[in-house]
């Protein structure tokens, strides 16, 4: 449930003058906001600054600040911890505005909630699932923006190729370092962890409060709907996780179940089986053919982790490295935690058939410039504290494929192995039996879920009297945010949670395989696996052949604007022969400025209706493709190209019937022959041509 990392990062870095002021701007904006929602705030409430959480937003966008919790919330004495929060206020007039916000928790378990969705719900209000209320951020003890953060530097400054006793050794100082820093480590599970929530709503002045989880918040918040607080009011569970689901035997599981239903949907689908026969099979050998002959790829840049690496280990990461089959089965894997990944699966393993592993390539190096704020040593606390205790015969995996059974076998003995170094005590098996109960309850799935198919959801949903289970036939893992129709859904259970939401815009259709008669490769400088800098840099001469041209076209309305005016002045008839030749020399001069029109035309048809199609699509651009209907804006060039033939046909005229003075002939063939050049240019490029 951690693999789906990849969102902007925007770094605000203010004055400390500056930082002063903010922080008084946003005291108060927390001030105005408070009396709008007839609120006050607690004494564990501390503002900061929003810069503080790497959020670009000024009073009253956001309030920022941390919430003082106790690392045990059952012992008086216990020592605090700073919980990180934000508060987007509701985007509604004061009298429309509801007085029971939403709480947003990542999953993970260590993702930073204000990292991922911060940001792009300032960004982005569209995406919001709710605009009249207020939305509550917090960052859950042990991630990236609360204090303690439970991070692992140590492991992240480990090359690619670090053997299991340096990982091991790693790991170790890690534990070490961060039970020094943070106190009980044990502190940090779900228990403790929903507990917080009651706190975090008490401090920021709400009485009532929904609930969303998206992943491990959907863990979470059962753990929440188990304490029962009196002012919960509502839960959305989005990628739903049953209590009891095991990280540690569960998860090989599922990723087998996903990768299957990708074979059987496309084996179903009339034109992805013709154009992918045998799909999982075929993907199956390509793992083994790449485990026993590994290829070789030019590495991406460090990730921001790894810069706190020594210079030899970065050295080492920047190195070409290797893919093996459980690389590109790991790469592919986290993609398809995206819904823009779905339509693409087959098509990315037909390419990688052929050698062509542009995708991972593309997909690592997004990864890495999206930065990581994932909390691992939160992840292997909350893991161990509810199945440190497994025994080493759960870790068979009857049933799954040798590679996944062996993958699945390593992991989880590493994962075990670091659980006993930590010494994290166990929670009460008690807490992981399903919980019974009837706060009203929205559910959503994804069918093409990599970890939490929505099966999982129909285990929760059974114990729940008043649960509403919605799937996506084209969802992924998570809907909310950038599913319109999650969305909706979310803000009418809201208003209503009595009553189960019109579900009608979930009826959408199974998602379509692109096949290879679908997509167009973009031009490479390289054959093979090509990064994204290398299709932009093969489009530079094209694009710089377009940008001289159009400077060519365009520069005849000053040259031949002051030839006509010096021709008047000095009171010269154009000489010429008579009938439709002498009318296309008179006109030569106006018609590059025609031609220059026209294909600015043509880019701007072209440069829009590609860029709405990845725009759809980002993940496109990963596999260095654009639809194939995109030939089709060829006929859109058309008119520029007959500009040009009437061009070439002046341009014979003129030389001829030598109109015109000699320098101007040859300025004349210049321009025939950027035009030309444009064409041949774009042709080049395979996108366009009939």
């Amino acid at each position: 449930m951690s693999e789906h990392r990849c969102r902007s990062r925007i770094v605000a870095r203010l004055t400390r003058i500056c930082a002063r002021w903010c922080i008084g701007a946003l005291w108060a904006a927390c001030a105005l906001s408070a009396a709008a929602a007839g609120r006050r705030f607690g004494g564990a409430w501390s503002p900061d600054d929003c810069g503080v959480f790497k959020i670009d937003a000024k009073p009253p966008e956001a309030v920022c600040g941390f919430v003082s919790v106790p690392l045990h919330h059952r012992q008086a004495d216990s020592p605090r911890i700073r919980l990180a929060v934000v508060v987007l206020p509701a985007l509604v007039e004061p009298h429309a505005r509801r007085s029971d916000p939403l709480f947003l928790a990542q999953g993970g378990p260590g993702g930073s909630t204000i990292g991922t969705f911060a940001q792009l719900l300032l960004q982005d209000p569209g995406k919001r699932p709710t605009l009249d209320r207020d939305l509550v951020l917090w960052d859950q003890r042990g991630t990236y923006f609360s204090r303690p953060r439970l991070r692992c530097r140590e492991v992240a400054a480990l090359p690619d190729d670090a053997d299991d006793a340096r990982q091991a050794d790693a790991m170790h100082r890690c534990g070490v370092r961060l039970a020094r820093e943070a106190g009980d480590l044990s502190a940090f599970n779900s228990l403790e962890n929903a507990r917080d929530v009651d706190a975090v709503r008490a401090a920021l002045g709400y009485r009532s409060f929904n609930f969303y989880g998206v992943s491990y918040g959907t863990e979470l918040a059962q753990f929440l709907m188990r304490e029962r607080p009196p002012g919960l009011r509502a839960v959305v569970l989005d990628a739903v996780v049953p209590l009891g689901f095991s990280l540690v035997t569960d998860a090989q599981a599922n990723k087998q179940k996903v990768m299957a239903r990708y074979a059987s949907s496309c084996a179903r689908s009339e034109a992805c089986n013709a154009a992918y026969p045998d799909l999982g099979q075929r993907y199956a050998a390509l793992l083994d053919r790449l485990d026993k002959t590994p290829v070789l790829l030019g590495a991406p840049a460090a990730s921001a982790a790894a810069q706190e690496a020594p210079a030899a280990a970065v050295a080492d990461a920047n190195a070409a490295q290797q893919l093996t089959g459980r690389d590109l089965d790991a790469a592919l894997y986290q993609s398809i935690y995206m819904r823009e990944a779905v339509p693409l699966v087959p098509y990315v393993v037909y390419r990688a058939e052929q050698g062509d592993f542009s995708f991972v390539l593309n997909f690592v190096q997004l990864l890495q410039a999206s930065g990581d704020d994932m909390a691992d040593g939160m992840y292997i606390t909350v893991v161990c504290s509810e199945f440190g205790d497994t025994p080493g015969s759960a870790l068979r995996f009857p049933g799954l494929t040798k590679r996944l059974a062996e993958e699945g076998m390593v992991d989880a003995r590493r994962l075990l192995d670091t659980c006993r170094d930590w010494k994290i005590r166990l929670l009460d098996k008690a807490l992981l039996q399903p919980v019974h109960s009837d706060i009203p309850t929205l559910l959503l799935s994804g069918r093409f879920d990599p970890i939490t198919p929505p099966e999982e959801a129909d285990r929760v949903a059974a114990t729940l009297s008043r649960a509403y289970r919605f799937t996506f036939a084209g969802g992924t893992h998570g809907q909310a945010f950038t599913v319109p129709c999650a969305n909706q859904l979310i803000a009418q259970f809201l208003d209503t949670p009595g009553q189960r939401p019109d579900g009608r815009c979930v009826q959408e259709a199974t998602p379509t395989f692109y096949t290879p008669d679908q997509l167009l490769r973009l031009p490479s400088r390289v054959p093979g696996s090509a990064s994204i800098e290398d299709h932009m840099q093969a489009l530079a001469g094209p694009g710089f052949a377009v940008a001289l041209a159009l400077a060519l076209l365009f520069s005849a309305v000053p040259v031949y604007s002051v030839s006509e005016i010096v021709r008047i002045f000095r009171r010269r008839d154009a000489d010429g022969p008579a009938g439709w030749r002498g009318r296309l020399i008179g006109a030569a001069p106006w018609v590059p400025v025609l031609g220059g029109f026209l294909l600015l035309a043509f880019l701007f048809a072209a440069s829009s209706s590609i860029g709405q199609a990845i725009e759809r699509n980002q993940f496109l651009l990963l596999v260095g493709v654009v639809p194939a209907w995109v030939k089709w804006l060829t006929w859109a060039l058309l008119p520029f190209v007959a500009a040009m033939a009437l061009m070439t046909v002046a341009l014979r005229l003129l030389w001829r019937q030598r109109a015109r003075s000699l320098a101007g002939r040859i300025y004349y063939t210049l321009l025939v022959v950027a035009g030309w050049s444009v064409c041949l240019a774009l042709f080049k490029t395979g996108l366009f041509g009939l």
